[in-house]
Parts: C-alpha cells; sequence; structure tokens
C-alpha cells in the first residue's frame, strides 16, 4: 500500500523539499515586503539572514516569529548601517561620474582605483547583515567583523562566491527581463541567501570559535593572577 507512495510521508524527502521551499518563499515575501519602506531594508535583510543562518543550522523553528524578533532587534542599527551603505554607494557612483564628465577613461589608473573600492565595499557589505543578525556590537565593530571576515574568506574562496551568489537574481533579470518578475518576487533573495548562508556559517562558526580560545585564555590569565595575588 505504502510501496508506490513513500515520497508523500511527512518525514519523506521530498516532502522535506517542499517544506524548505515553501520556508523561503515565506522568507522572501517577508523580506520583500519589509524593504518596501527603504529605510528599514536593512533590518529586513538582517532579519533574513538570521532565519536563514538557523535554516542551515536546523534551528530554524518559526519562520514568521524569528524573522520579525531578529527585525525588531536590528531595526535601529540596520536603519543607520542601510543608510551608511547608500550614502558609500551613492559616492562611489558620483565619483564615476565625474571621470566620465572630465573625459577620463574607464580603463585609466583613476577609474581602476574606483572600481577596485567599489569592489572591496561590496565584498564587505555582503557580510554587514549577516554580522549584524548573528552579534551584538557597535555600528563600528559590526564592520569590522565583516571586513575580517570578508578578508579571510577570500582564503577560502568564500568571499568570491558570496559575491557571484549575490549577482544571481541580477543575471536572471538581465537574461529574462520582466519574465523573471515571479523568480523575484518568490525566491530572489532567499535562494541565492540560503547558499550564501552556507559559505558564511563556516566562516561565523571560526570566529566564534576564535572568539571562545580568547575568552577562554582570558579566564585562565585571570585565576593565575588571582592565584598568585592570594
Amino acid at each position: 500500500m505504502s510501496g508506490g507512495f513513500g515520497f508523500i510521508k511527512m518525514d519523506s524527502p521530498f516532502i522535506r523539499f517542499l517544506s524548505f521551499m515553501a520556508d523561503l518563499m515565506i522568507l522572501n515575501l517577508l523580506t520583500v515586503l519589509c524593504c518596501i519602506p527603504v529605510v528599514t531594508a536593512g533590518a529586513s535583510f538582517a532579519a533574513m539572514h538570521y532565519v536563514l543562518t538557523k535554516m542551515v543550522r536546523n534551528e530554524e523553528g518559526y519562520i514568521v516569529k524569528s524573522f520579525f524578533h531578529a527585525f525588531k532587534q536590528n531595526l535601529l542599527q540596520g536603519i543607520f548601517i542601510w543608510i551608511g551603505m547608500i550614502g558609500v554607494g551613492a559616492l562611489l557612483w558620483a565619483d564615476y561620474m565625474i571621470l566620465l564628465t572630465n573625459g577620463s577613461t574607464t580603463t585609466g589608473w583613476p577609474a581602476i582605483i574606483l572600481y577596485a573600492i567599489a569592489i572591496f565595499v561590496l565584498m564587505t557589505a555582503l557580510y554587514i547583515f549577516p554580522v549584524l543578525s548573528r552579534y551584538h556590537n557597535t555600528i563600528r565593530g559590526i564592520i569590522k567583523v565583516a571586513v575580517s571576515m570578508m578578508i579571510v574568506g577570500m582564503g577560502y574562496l568564500r568571499t568570491i562566491a558570496n559575491v557571484l551568489l549575490f549577482m544571481v537574481p541580477f543575471a536572471v533579470v538581465w537574461f529574462m527581463g520582466m519574465d523573471a518578475m515571479p523568480f523575484l518576487i518568490v525566491f530572489c533573495f532567499t535562494l541565492p541567501g540560503y547558499f550564501r548562508a552556507v559559505l558564511y556559517n563556516g566562516l561565523f562558526k571560526k570566529y566564534e570559535e576564535a572568539v571562545e580560545d580568547t575568552t577562554e585564555q582570558t579566564e585562565e590569565s585571570t585565576e593565575v593572577s588571582t592565584e598568585e595575588n592570594a
């Protein structure tokens, strides 16, 4: 009886896959809706990465509840960081337009330096919201951790893969035009975002292990000092 319909059991790989895709769809819709006010986009992306990291670690629980918990928690910092990122992006674009206006070539040294800065900013920015979603820190501290993870990720090619996955929605729009709209609404952020989370989750673990080792060494040093003083 069950031989031909085993794939519809609740614990079957097929049903788990459908549940996984449904979670990504719900999460993507929440992310898009919370980006609509524009200034809240940063908090929305942080909440999305919070849920994606929990999904990668099999800790997801309730998607909607987890999303709004992280959204509220990161709202203020998310707004300031997002506005700052828009400002940096606008400044880089203005510099590029100045180069064109002044008749500079797009392959000269000023342009190459500008491209290098833009790539560095982009690669760092892709880690900022995952870091914001995971750790309580100042905005300056979040940026420092993001830069550190970006640099470490270069050694494992994780940062390059992160950039390529980030570009997937843009590539889909480039090749499909308006026909890509259903994909954009349903999966544009979360489908590539999930694979990005797989990449940076490994970096999170390395960072957390390093922090734990430092904490243990500090505690041991404190204990030794206390014993010596005694």
